[in-house]
This record gives structure tokens, sequence and C-alpha cells, in this order.
């Protein structure tokens, strides 16, 4: 008795994190998916018409048969990832969260009787109860939570869907912090059957941490919505995130009459009592010769108590809602009539009672206790007065107890702290850290033996220092931190380089051929020793020279994006703050231009130099540098060698020692003052001057210097009257030598 349709493939976008106060509500994005998805796989639409007229005939013969009473036991597994913050949900949470979405699928919620009269005939019960399972895809035992630490926990989309389990095994269901930018505002979303054809590996919902406690009323339905979508359900008002706007759309399932749908609202009587679309609401059934066979009169009333309308009024599903998603589960699409099977439940632990395990021991360093402008501090000098603060974040069961212990001559050596210890160590070099947690099923045991490092205060040099980075000792006391452990990385690498043949490299390439995961977000850090810069001359610059580029390796044709950046930070309290002073993104990182495959560097002539002015407050006595890296999507290699400290900015002596008859003046274009470098002649006397594009003259100076060497003049932005062009003329032993200065 329902109606056929045709089924439109999208990965439903809803209920946006909007309060009951708020009247607007997110974009569903679910038109622009869709026609993404066919641009993509252009077979989909006859994918998706078999699908439908499959489902059709599966729905035609439950209503022609005996009602199904049958209960169908579901296995779903709950991936937390995470960065150490509020998203890092308790297990209590998830397990009464889990605990509550059975409730609502076996129409046991109690607010089913606040429905309203009109829709009391049409409550339905799916009649499904969703498990944690106890064993994984291994076989291996498990409370059915997972955890995952990533930075894409703050930016998620398809690709923060780490560790799935096979999905005609298991329902997955993701937790993260935050949406990325083309999903701002909102609270999950979820896939459909016929989705997982083309991309099984995004089957499955994912949510916002902040959906997933059930004691909030307006947010306690949001799985029970998203599992309506993996189940084949529409939103009431059809296949948008745009409700409210006009009559026409439908969901296809007969009992749940026409609406325009509802932004949050929350049991409104506008809302309960809302008639706009359904008055006069019936549907005529035909029989299989064409004749009519009955009409059924259904209510002329929205129901805006649904579970998939976006009232924050959600209450029931409908029963013919409930015949369209035990359709969905009983067929073959996805795999999804394997998850009830006999087998399948024997196979994840479905019905077995929840294992009493161990608990899985967890840390983090969180901000030490002086300032800094990181979350979080892994670097500072020994017996600093700024300290480490390691949290506990162990899980998987009633942690009772904790021990930890610490190397590196550590102020505190052990403790039993369970929540945080603070310490500070007199030894340099990395830290190991052993954390054991204990509960009543047993203990268990984590070792880090690079959780920080505790850097020296013996300088290794100053001005004319340098560092070409030969040998892999020349870094023992560089340390690299892969934050996230995994390819986008620093390291010594020994296949390329300005001299010789080694440097240090960021791998920014994207050598796998992903599913899951990006580097937007990713940050990685490399420290230097400690430079003593005191009694240097008034201008200072950190030189080196880089060698990078970009590719659009797993990026849509056309699309061009350089979004590799590098920021260099220095720090004089021994890495208790850290202050930027120079960076490149952009056009200005990768100089060598788009490579489809790995960059390697051929030449010297494939790196430029690079220079970073060190203001007089940041040259102490123990100056350390931080180079901090963050790749993108379209990243690759960047490699970066010969590191020194001058009053030249990188390049400029060399390009004078390399061509003694020229001068150069940087910056160019400048909008203050700007510095002339020169080889003075066998005399030493050189003279300059300044004129504008008229000829006059606006400046000129003379001076003597020692024959035969590099000198640096600055020239103040008052020796020009304007902004504008220039011709700088310098006369060296009679040879004039004249460039353009650009002042603006």
């Amino acid at each position: 008795m329902f109606n056929k349709f045709t089924f439109v493939l999208a990965a439903i976008l809803c209920l946006a994190t909007i309060s009951r106060a708020q009247s607007e509500i997110q974009p569903c994005g679910a038109d622009e998916h869709y026609q993404n998805m066919l641009v993509k796989y252009p077979q989909l639409a006859e994918y998706e018409k078999a699908f439908e007229d499959q489902l059709g005939r599966r729905m035609a013969e439950r209503t022609s048969a005996a009602v199904d009473t049958a209960i169908y036991d579901v296995p779903i597994v709950i991936h937390v990832i995470h960065d150490y913050g509020g998203e890092n949900l308790p297990d209590t949470v998830l397990y009464d969260a889990a605990a509550y979405w059975t409730v609502v699928y076996m129409k046991e919620n109690g607010d089913t009787a606040d429905v309203i009269p009109t829709f009391v005939p049409y409550v339905g019960k799916p009649g499904m109860r969703l498990h944690l399972a106890t064993k994984d895809p291994n076989g291996n035992p498990t409370k059915g939570i997972v955890r995952f630490q990533s930075y894409l926990t703050s930016s998620a989309d398809d690709e923060a869907k780490f560790g799935q389990w096979p999905q005609n095994k298991y329902v997955n269901i993701w937790f993260i912090n935050t949406f990325g930018a083309d999903l701002s505002g909102v609270a999950a979303y979820a896939t459909f059957p016929s989705e997982s054809f083309y991309q099984p590996y995004y089957d499955g919902i994912i949510c916002l941490s902040s959906y997933a406690s059930v004691s909030d009323a307006s947010k306690a339905k949001t799985i029970p919505h998203e599992m309506g979508h993996v189940m084949n359900l529409y939103h009431p008002w059809g296949n948008s995130n745009n409700p409210g706007v006009a009559c026409g759309g439908t969901d296809h399932v007969d009992d749940t009459p026409p609406t325009k749908g509802h932004n949050p609202s929350g049991c409104t009587p506008a809302a309960l009592y809302d008639t706009a679309c359904a008055e006069g609401y019936m549907v005529t059934y035909t029989s299989s010769d064409g004749t009519m066979d009955s009409v059924v009169n259904y209510p002329d009333t929205a129901n805006s108590q649904n579970i998939m309308d976006y009232t924050y009024c959600s209450k029931m599903f409908t029963k013919g809602q409930a015949a369209r998603m035990r359709a969905a589960l009983t067929g073959s699409t996805a795999g999804r009539n394997n998850l009830y099977t006999t087998a399948n439940l024997a196979a994840t632990g479905a019905l077995a009672p929840m294992p009493d395990l161990p608990p899985v021991a967890d840390f983090i360093v969180n901000r030490g206790t002086g300032p800094t402008s990181d979350l979080r501090a892994y670097f500072l000098t020994f017996n600093n007065t700024s300290s480490f603060v390691f949290r506990n974040a162990s899980w998987n069961d009633t942690v009772s107890s904790v021990e930890w212990d610490f190397s590196n001559g550590a102020v505190n050596p052990t403790s039993t702290s369970m929540t945080t210890v603070t310490n500070q160590f007199s030894v340099p070099g990395w830290v190991t850290v052993s954390l054991t947690a204990t509960s009543n099923a047993g203990s268990n045991t984590l070792v880090n033996t690079q959780s920080v490092y505790v850097a020296d205060t013996t300088t290794v040099g100053g001005m004319g220092y340098y560092q070409n980075f030969s040998s892999a000792g020349d870094v023992a006391n560089w340390p690299m931190f892969n934050y996230y452990n995994n390819q986008f990385k620093w390291q010594f690498y020994t296949g390329a380089g300005i001299g010789d043949n080694s440097c240090i490299r960021y791998r920014s390439y994207d050598s796998s051929n992903r599913q899951t995961g990006n580097a937007v977000g990713d940050h990685d850090d490399f420290y230097t020793p400690a430079f003593n810069l005191t009694n240097n001359p008034d201008n200072l610059y950190l030189n080196f020279f880089t060698t990078a580029a970009y590719t659009n390796h797993g990026i849509s044709s056309g699309t061009t994006l350089v979004n590799d950046s590098m920021e260099v930070d220095v720090s004089t309290n021994g890495g208790g703050s850290w202050y930027r002073i120079g960076g490149f993104g952009g056009t200005r990182l990768p100089n060598n231009g788009n490579y489809g495959t790995e960059f390697v560097p051929n030449s010297a002539t494939t790196w430029i130099p690079r220079a970073i002015s060190v203001a007089p407050a940041y040259r102490g006595a123990q100056t350390f540098f931080r180079f901090r890296y963050h790749p993108g999507n379209t990243g690759n290699d960047m490699y970066l060698d010969n590191l020194y400290f001058d009053g030249f900015p990188a390049g400029i002596k060399e390009a004078i020692t390399a061509a003694p008859n020229s001068f150069n003046i940087y910056p160019n274009p400048t909008s203050s003052g700007f510095s002339l470098v020169f080889k003075t002649g066998n005399t030493g006397t050189v003279s300059y001057s300044i004129k504008d594009l008229t000829g006059k003259q606006v400046y000129e100076n003379a001076k003597t210097f020692a024959s035969n060497s590099i000198q640096q003049e600055s020239v103040s932005r008052s020796a020009i009257p304007a902004a504008g062009m220039y011709f700088v003329t310098i006369t060296v032993d009679g040879v004039n030598m004249t460039q353009k200065l650009v002042v603006y």
C-alpha cells in the first residue's frame, strides 16, 4: 500500500547546532553533494533506480503480509575522534547514549505519551535494538568504543572517519569536536544505504560530541534521527536541509503528511497543528491490475513531533517510517541485511554481556605553568621555572589507581595522581614517561620515550654560526616533533642538500591513496639548540635556504591550491613562551611550482635564500628558535639547509661575492627605510645617490670604508620625499652601478 518513489542519494546533513530560540538553520548541502556524486559516478542514477524498485517491492510484500513483529539486533561501534579536549567523551556518557538510542528504536521512550491525539494511532515501532559490540573485527574483546587522536576532530568531514569497522557488520558512529567550514552549523550527518556502493568507507554517522549526551532533550534524538537516514529515511519535507520554505517535497512515506518542515521551534501550537500543506491529504492505492484498491484519509496535520523533523519536539517515528527502515535493514544494499544475522551477532558479540576489561592507559601533555602561546608545551630547558603538565586520560574502565614514572632527573620521579602531575627535569634530552592505570579488571601501562624534550642551556654559537646538517649527529640536539605520529613530519634527509647530500626535510607529500585523513590542521615542530646572540651588529638575521614544491595530488582537475606554510618563532626564556618573528606561506614557499610526484631537488639552483630579522629584544644569552610547519592538502616536500647568523640577509653577501661589480637593495619594495650592500673597491671610497623618475636627485652621500670589503649602509625613509619609483646609483672606483627602488 505504499507509493513507489525515486530514491535521491545524498548525505543528509542535519540537526544544525542552533538553540530553540534561534529561527534559522544551516543549509543541508544535500543537493550539491548529490550533484557532485553524479558527476563523479554518472552510473549512480541507474543504480538508485534499481535499488528503489527493489525496496518498493519489499515494502509491498511486507504490507500485504502479516504484520512484521520481528525484533532486529544491530551491532554498533562508537569512534571518538579527539585531540584530548571536551570531545574526548567519557565512556559513561556513551554507554548511556547507546542505551537510550535503543529505547527510542523500541518505542519505549516515555515522551511518546506526549504525542498529540491526531498521531497516536500512527506511532511506529522500528523494532531495532542497538548493541555496542563486544568483539572487534579481529575477534578481540571490546566495549564497542574506540578512540583516535587527530587534529581533524576540529575540522571534520568524511576524512575524519578514521578506523571504520566493516560496515556490513557494524553501524559506525563517529563523534568529533567541530565540522569544517563546508559543514559549519551542522550537528551531524549520515549516509544512505545506496551511497555505500560507491563510498563504503564513509558509511555511518558522524556527529558533534556536544550532541552525544541524552540528558538534553533537544539533542537526545540526534543519533536516532541519523540512524533513520542510515536506514533510508528522509526528512518529512523531502531530501533537503531547507525546511519551512515550500510545500511539495516528500519523504515517500504516506503516513507522514505533506509539510514544509519546521526550523527549531519547540513544541509550539503553530508547529504541532500545522495544516499548511496537509489539508485534505489522502492517498489512493491501486491493485496489481491497476484498479483502485483503497483510499486512506491520513491526518491533515503535519507530523511535527517526528524524529526526522527539526522542531526539537521529536518524539516518534510513524508506522510507515518503521516499515521503510525495516525494509532497508532487511535488504542487501550496503549489506544491511547481514547486520542482524545470527552469524554476525556472534562474530561481533552484540548479544554478549559487556566484558570487564582493563583500562587503556593514556595521557597528554598540557600547557605549562609559565606563559606560552601554545595549548601544550613539549619543549623546555632543564631546571626551567616553567613546568610540564601531564594529564591522565586513561579510559575503557573505571580507573581505581594510576602510577606515573619519569626519567631525566624528574623533580617528582613517581606519582599516584589520578589527574595531573606538574614536573620539571634536571637532565637534558628526551623524557620517558610511564603511566600504569589500574581497575578491578587489571592494569595497562603506556610508555612514551619521547613525551617531552628537556633542552640543554649550553649555547652552541651565535654570530657567524653555520650549520649545514651534514650528518645525523648535527641534529642530535635539534628535536623534531611529529605530534600526531603520521607521515607529515620533519626528518633528517640524506637525498639532497646544498654542497653535500644532506639537509632537513619536511615531508608534506601525501603518499597514501587516502580514504580518510588529510594534512589540513596538522602542525609539526623542530627546535634549535640555544644560541648566544648578545653583542651582535645592529642588524642580525637568522638565515637559511629552502626549496619546495606543491602538488595537486588528490585534488580535482583544474584546482590549484597552495596552502602549506612555515612559521619561525623565538624564545628567550627556555621555551616558556614563544613569539612569531617570521614565516612563509602561499606561493612564497613552494618556489618550484607543481610536481605531480614527490619533489626531490636535483640542483643547487632550486634553492632560494630565506632571512628572518632577529630584533634586539630576542637576542638573549640563550635564544631558541622553533620552525613550525603547517602542511596542506596540496603540499609537497620542503627542504631546509645551511642555517647561519649574519648581519646580512641570506643571499645578499653570496650575490655580492659572486658578482663583485654589483650591489643589492633590501627590502625592495619598501615602505620604510632600506639598506645598500656593496663591495668596496681598491680605494674604499663609495658614493651613492638617489634620483626620481624626472632625474631630480633626492639624496646623495659618500663614505670611505676598508678596501675590498663587503659593507652595508642604511638609508632612512625620511631621505625619500614620497612613494614612487627611484633610481639608486653607487660609484665604486669610478664605476657606476644603478638599480630601481620602489617605495610605497
